[in-house]
């Protein structure tokens, strides 16, 4: 069901909005957690690392796109908020058919590169081998997860988060169920916990086209007449495309990161692949919150509601602070026993541990940076937020890292980077919040 948020009460809307995205998101992290779950207590420390090793590679392409869904979002939530039904059907198919297109370059990319790549970051040979295989395996799932991140986002522009909600639980459930059957009752190791996984992202994306393909038909998803507006894809990519360019480059970079945490061995490889899923965990509500904001926003810029919008803005960064503070206590206060769901080897559990002890207290830092840049993108500006990013998250971190890497040998200075980029971008965008505020809420 679709909702309008260009009147009401703003914090039950936002609530209303981000809270089924949220559950939907901690499903969807939930799965592939047990995934992590299965490999650590079934196969073992290396298969971990090698899980641990493909992460930011794999995260890579899924915020490439997602970066693209977040230009689709809001040209569909303006459409939406002026009431544009011819232009948002257009839009709609071209998200969809256009994405489907380019996810199938991106799998063919992917596979090539893989070997290249886990090679380029130092991983170590024990570990290789089975890295390799399960990206190989993982990336044939791309379309579909492209597909599902896509049509979520298009549900989501239309104010309807409560589906891909749905649509999640059940793909979650399904990928216990093949974490078990492959990895467990088939010993299909590694393997299996791709195949797994693939498997419920066809799933997911399946229920979210027949979705899209149900709605109004001023709206509708037309499978029968696939159609591409080039004026609107045009559009899509010039709000989405620096976002989607900044999100997989800074991936690309924490790759990096990657590499300098090979240097420590197989045991903090497997502690900061456990460590990487707490952090996947803190960054959902952030991502929900900030992802309320943008349809928020964009649908009241496009019905030229300023002083909602400011209204909106503020109450979006209380709510953000509230809910990232109790849940960096909880990790923090916490850390020896989530790690230990994932490990008995003691020295993987020391490594996860002071991950989380050295960057948990900064997860506020970065739910604002996210939320800054979301509500940028929700006004239609692109550019600025993926400069930022760049600054911050690229440049910034592999600068330090490299410093830090020909200077010393501390783990300790090493993991400090990755939360020490989050301060930097807060204060570039409060600069810019004085000096352009006042250009664009109008």
């Amino acid at each position: 069901m679709t909702t309008d948020m260009t009147q009401g009460k703003i914090v039950p809307l936002l609530l209303k909005f981000s809270a089924p995205l949220l559950l939907g998101n901690l499903f969807q992290q939930f799965y592939n957690t047990f995934d992590t779950f299965i490999v650590g207590r079934v196969i073992g420390s290396q298969a971990l690392a090698a899980i641990g090793s493909t992460s930011h590679f794999v995260n890579t392409v899924i915020n490439f796109f997602n970066g693209l869904a977040i230009g689709a979002q809001v040209v569909i939530s303006q459409f939406f908020g002026a009431k544009n039904f011819p232009s948002l059907k257009k839009a709609i198919n071209t998200t969809i058919y256009a994405s489907f297109i380019f996810s199938i370059l991106a799998t063919v990319i992917q596979i090539i590169l893989s070997p290249f790549v886990l090679r380029l970051i130092s991983t170590p040979p024990d570990v290789l081998v089975q890295a390799n295989q399960y990206l190989k395996i993982y990336f044939l799932g791309t379309a579909a997860l492209t597909l599902y991140n896509m049509g979520s986002g298009i549900l989501r522009a239309l104010g309807d988060s409560t589906r891909a909600l749905i649509f999640l639980v059940i793909s979650s459930v399904s990928n216990i169920i093949l974490d078990i059957l492959f990895v467990v009752l088939l010993g299909k190791g590694i393997e299996g916990a791709a195949y797994a996984t693939v498997l419920s992202e066809l799933l997911s994306a399946i229920l979210v086209i027949i979705s899209l393909q149900r709605l109004e038909v001023k709206m509708r998803l037309e499978l029968k007449h696939p159609q591409i507006d080039f004026l609107i894809l045009k559009k899509i990519m010039k709000l989405g495309l620096p976002g989607a360019i900044s999100s997989s480059i800074t991936s690309f970079s924490n790759t990096f990161m990657q590499k300098y945490i090979n240097y420590f061995g197989t045991s903090c490889m497997a502690g900061w692949a456990i460590f990487s899923k707490f952090d996947q965990f803190a960054i959902l509500p952030m991502h929900s919150l900030a992802s309320g904001a943008t349809t928020f926003v964009a649908q009241n810029y496009g019905a030229k509601k300023s002083e909602r919008i400011r209204d909106g803005i503020k109450k979006s960064f209380i709510l953000n602070f509230s809910v990232i503070s109790i849940l960096s206590l909880l990790l923090i206060f916490q850390a020896n026993f989530f790690a230990s769901l994932f490990s008995d080897d003691a020295e993987v559990i020391y490594f996860a541990e002071r991950f989380i002890y050295l960057t948990a207290p900064f997860f506020v830092l970065c739910g604002f940076s996210m939320l800054f840049s979301n509500v940028m993108r929700g006004f239609g500006i692109a550019l600025r937020p993926t400069i930022i990013t760049f600054v911050g998250f690229v440049l910034f971190r592999q600068t330090m890292l490299l410093i830090i890497s020909q200077t010393s040998n501390s783990f300790t200075l090493i993991a400090l980077v990755y939360p020490a980029a989050w301060p930097l971008v807060i204060i570039i965008y409060i600069i810019w919040l004085f000096i352009f505020r006042k250009k664009r809420i109008k």
